[in-house]
């Protein structure tokens, strides 16, 4: 696909693009539901050292598959893929009240995340062909929101289920339902992919090594990899480690604080998502990440109450609401069209990396120096992703020659 077929249509909602964005939102979903999952091991009686082996067999399964996954998954066949991640989405999901036992939990967990890693590596390859290239920054804004709705709203709808249906295994099960409407959007995009195909907007294929490396040889690409990982490491020691700090400093319902910065990432994404395009991405995306540093730094001196750490909430959230869907709006205009999907899955194993490995470096960290060190720690990697960027902020202001 070259890029004068990607630019010629200029308008973003598309059908494509809006069955793409409905059914990565559906496959969120049966994800966020498994918000409470620790507290229901705890339930079933899984010894606490087994816990964690659970709970991370899923991002585990992401991390191991996702490198293949983002070669071997090509515009041809991602939609049967896709279709296929569904089924397996919903049958991993009915499975759940069938596995009491450590091994099953276990053998579901990792039979779930590889349909999950499927879904999203399989619908990323098919938005990076549907993407107008002018529009990039509006359209990831937007498609972030996917995996950003379904954790304001499934918790409270799971719990209104839980007190029908008394468990919370029943509950997954119950969210398999869900899987049948995505399957239903998908249903036509084949024949409108097709017609993309017969207009001149070819399927480049699957990538051949020498292209993987050559593309892997960019200096861009390797920033923004680089960026993308530092950006993630940064925010998943807030995410893990946050509620017992949030907790010592008073504040009664931790949630509240991914509510406050949630509820301004959406709001950010929503409001300022047409001036995404309009404005210098990297730029932004440099200031969006200094900012964010900031309030990680912040996180780390406050010590007056809760009130302060809502305010210092939103500040993050707006930062992490700009600079995420614009990192991969850079990684999508710095590829060569026929590597953008492949490369915006490479995008989402750097999250996967970060989300392995944060944890266990959070945990070193906090025992060592406590949370002050851990939040400066956030700061010092959201800083290395903004120096990260700088090159790729000065290349975007230069006149093209």
């Amino acid at each position: 696909m070259t890029d004068a077929a990607t630019a010629r249509p200029e308008r973003l909602f598309t059908y494509e693009y809006t069955v793409l964005l409905l059914a990565a939102l559906l496959g969120f979903t049966n994800i966020a539901v498994f918000y409470g999952f620790e507290a229901y091991l705890a339930r079933l009686g899984i010894p606490l050292a087994w816990r964690g082996w659970l709970l991370g067999a899923e991002p585990l399964a992401a991390f191991c598959l996702r490198p293949f996954l983002s070669v071997l998954i090509t515009p041809a066949n991602a939609l049967s893929l896709a279709r296929a991640a569904l089924v397996g989405l919903g049958l991993s999901l009915c499975a759940y009240p069938l596995a009491q036992g450590i091994g099953a939990i276990l053998a579901v967990r990792l039979f779930h995340g590889v349909a999950f890693v499927f879904l999203v590596s399989a619908v990323t390859a098919l938005l990076a062909q549907v993407i107008p290239k002018a529009l990039a920054g509006r359209a990831f804004g937007y498609f972030s929101l996917s995996s950003l709705i379904p954790y304001a709203v499934v918790p409270p709808l799971a719990e209104g289920l839980l007190a029908v249906l008394g468990r919370e295994d029943r509950v997954y099960a119950a969210f398999s339902l869900l899987t049948l409407p995505a399957l239903a959007l998908l249903g036509p995009l084949g024949a409108r992919l097709r017609q993309r195909g017969q207009a001149g907007e070819a399927d480049p294929g699957r990538p051949s090594l020498a292209l993987v490396r050559a593309t892997l040889a960019l200096t861009p690409v390797r920033l923004a990899l680089g960026a993308n990982l530092c950006l993630f490491l940064s925010t998943t020691l807030i995410f893990f480690f946050l509620k017992p700090f949030a907790l010592g400093l008073g504040l009664a319902d931790p949630g509240l604080f991914f509510t406050v910065s949630t509820g301004a990432s959406l709001a950010v994404r929503v409001l300022a998502g047409p001036y995404f395009d309009r404005l210098p991405k990297g730029t932004v995306l440099f200031c969006a990440l200094v900012c964010l540093a900031a309030c990680q730094a912040g996180f780390a001196v406050v010590s007056s109450g809760p009130a302060w750490l809502l305010v210092l909430a939103g500040g993050y959230g707006l930062c992490l609401g700009v600079a995420m869907p614009l990192l991969s709006a850079v990684m999508f205009g710095c590829s060569p069209p026929a590597m953008r999907g492949t490369n915006l899955n490479l995008m989402l194993f750097m999250m996967d990396t970060a989300y392995v490995f944060g944890p266990v470096a959070g945990a070193a960290i906090l025992a060592g120096g406590g949370y002050g060190a851990l939040f400066l720690t956030a700061g010092v990697a959201a800083v290395a992703a903004a120096l990260l960027v700088v090159p790729l902020a000065l290349a975007g202001r230069r006149p093209a020659r």
